[in-house]
This record gives C-alpha cells, structure tokens and sequence, in this order.
C-alpha cells in the first residue's frame, strides 16, 4: 500500500466509524492524517519542542530571577558600623567598658603638655574605643557632650602597637573595668602618598606617627571664652516649652566622610581605632586655690556631664 492509500484508508475510517467523536477534534485528525509521513513526524516534534519550551520558559525565568537576586544582594549588602570600647584585633570589648569616670583633676601624675597657641598648661586621660564596619567607603563620627566641667575634648586616629615599651611615651594602654583585658595603642594614621595607601610587603597597612587630632568641628559653639552650646540645635535635644540650664545644652562635634581605604578592609570588614583625649586646667599654675580669671579651670566637685559618641554611613 502506497501514500496516498494509506491516507485514503484512514480518511475513509474516520469517516465510516459510527462512533467517532465529531466536530473539532475529528476535523484535527483527518487533517493529521492527510499530512504526508514526514510532515506528520514534523508536526510532532513541533508540538513536544513547543511543550518543552512552555515548561521551560517560566523555569529558566525563575533561575534568572534568583541569579539577579544574587547579584543584587551581593552589590546592595547591608553596610554595618558599630562602636566598641579597645582590646587586642577583632577582640574589641563590649564599649560599656567605655567609661569616663575617676579622673582626678587636681592629680598632677597625669601626663600633660602646654597649648602651643595659649601657653596653658593641660593635663589629659585617654580613652580608647574603635569603629567596625562593613561595606561602607566612608562614615561620619559625630560627639556631643554637656559641658558641666570645662573639659576639652579631642578625638585622634590610633593603631594598635604590641612592640611599644611600657615607658614609651607613645604608648597608650587600654584596659578593660576590671583590667583583665589590655592593649597598646599609639596615635598613628594610614599613611597615604600621593594619593596612594602605603603597603607592606605581606599586603598590610603602613600606619605612620600623627599627633594631631581629627579635624573635625563643633556645629553649635558658643563664641564665648566658657565652652558652651548656643541655641541654634536646642529643638533636637528638648522640647519647645523646656527651660534649659546653659551646662546641660549639648555641644555638637562632627567629622564627616572619613574614608575606608580598600586596603583596611578584609573579608570581616575594618576597625578603626580612636583615642578621645580628656583635658583640663588646674585652676592656676601651681594647683593651688582657684584662679577666678581662668574660667575654663576645672576642680574637683559633684557635677556630672554625659558623652555620646555615633557613627552613620555618609
């Protein structure tokens, strides 16, 4: 039996069956089988392709959207910063060891050094604490404080050092509140020349000696000789109606866009280490009696003032 024969018989068997369904799907079949051979094997593997591809279209969407996730979460990871106290690397200390208390401002065994541009005399304390982060390229530090006790308050960049001498004046030691917990800093900074983060040769960081602090600045002084707030930032820190005791306004100190060079950081981020430097005056000279003329002098007494140091992605 030739082609045409077979098409023909098939044709007649749809026609001459009494049971056959009619209507769509009978006119579907005699016009498969009035295909040829080929045509028909062609049909078919048409329709399986055009199957596959319906099942497959929405699956290779789904992997594509999940690929695009991907890359999005690792572009748009969420930056983190946090504040800590000192401790050795990557063993930071909780900054609830960040404590201001027991300075003794009449003892003269603190260190000291003499105002270049005043002539006074200021005896200081040191305090470590550090900024971790992740994900970020820069961040702003901000510190404000009431201003009760005429302290002076200066933020430095510092680096962890284990090689200094106890008795190098460099050498600044952390300890934790219950001193089971040390670490040595000096004041130091990422050396940069020529716009180029110096390296090592095992890939670290080259930190050099740098004594000055941050140049940030207060945003809402007083041009008066006390240290004092003005008013210009007083609706942040109380209500409209509040009557405000000029020690308990808030002084504002802000450095923004401090950079994270890519060389700090390592796949668990950076830390930044800072030395806030507490200072004062005697109250004259000699440590004896009180200079009324010299307003900024501190003494011992009862009053408190409250600190708060933040970080923020810029």
């Amino acid at each position: 039996m030739n082609n045409t024969e077979k098409i023909k018989a098939c044709a007649d068997n749809a026609e001459n069956s009494a049971e056959a369904p009619r209507g769509f799907f009978v006119r579907l079949k005699k016009r498969f089988c009035s295909l040829s051979t080929s045509s028909r094997i062609q049909l078919v593997a048409a329709v399986i392709i055009t199957v596959a591809a319906i099942i497959s279209a929405p699956t290779l969407a789904w992997f594509a959207k999940q690929k695009e996730m991907s890359v999005s979460a690792k572009i748009n990871s969420p930056a983190t910063l946090e504040i800590k106290s000192g401790g050795p690397k990557d063993n930071e200390q909780d900054i609830i060891n960040f404590e201001l208390s027991n300075i003794d401002t009449e003892d003269k065994s603190y260190k000291s050094y003499i105002d270049s541009s005043t002539g006074d005399k200021y005896y200081y304390k040191d305090y470590v604490f550090c900024i971790k982060g992740q994900a970020i390229s820069s961040y702003d530090l901000q510190f404000a404080h009431t201003t009760n006790i005429p302290f002076k308050y200066e933020i430095y960049r510092a680096v962890q050092d284990d090689t200094l001498l106890d008795n190098d004046p460099r050498m600044i030691l952390y300890e934790s509140k219950d001193k089971s917990v040390t670490q040595k800093y000096k004041l130091a900074r990422v050396k940069v020349v020529d716009g180029t983060v110096q390296t090592n040769n095992e890939g670290g960081v080259i930190y050099e000696d740098y004594s000055t602090p941050i140049d940030g600045a207060y945003v809402n002084k007083d041009t008066g000789e006390r240290i004092l707030a003005n008013n210009s930032l007083q609706s942040r820190s109380y209500s409209g109606g509040d009557s405000i005791q000029s020690y308990a306004q808030p002084l504002y100190w802000l450095k923004r866009n401090i950079t994270v060079y890519p060389q700090e950081s390592s796949q668990a981020g950076f830390t930044h280490s800072y030395v806030l430097r507490v200072s004062w005056q005697m109250p004259d000279s000699e440590g004896e009696g009180y200079d009324r003329e010299n307003i900024n002098a501190v003494q011992n007494n009862k009053e408190t003032d409250m600190i708060y140091i933040t970080a923020a992605v810029s």
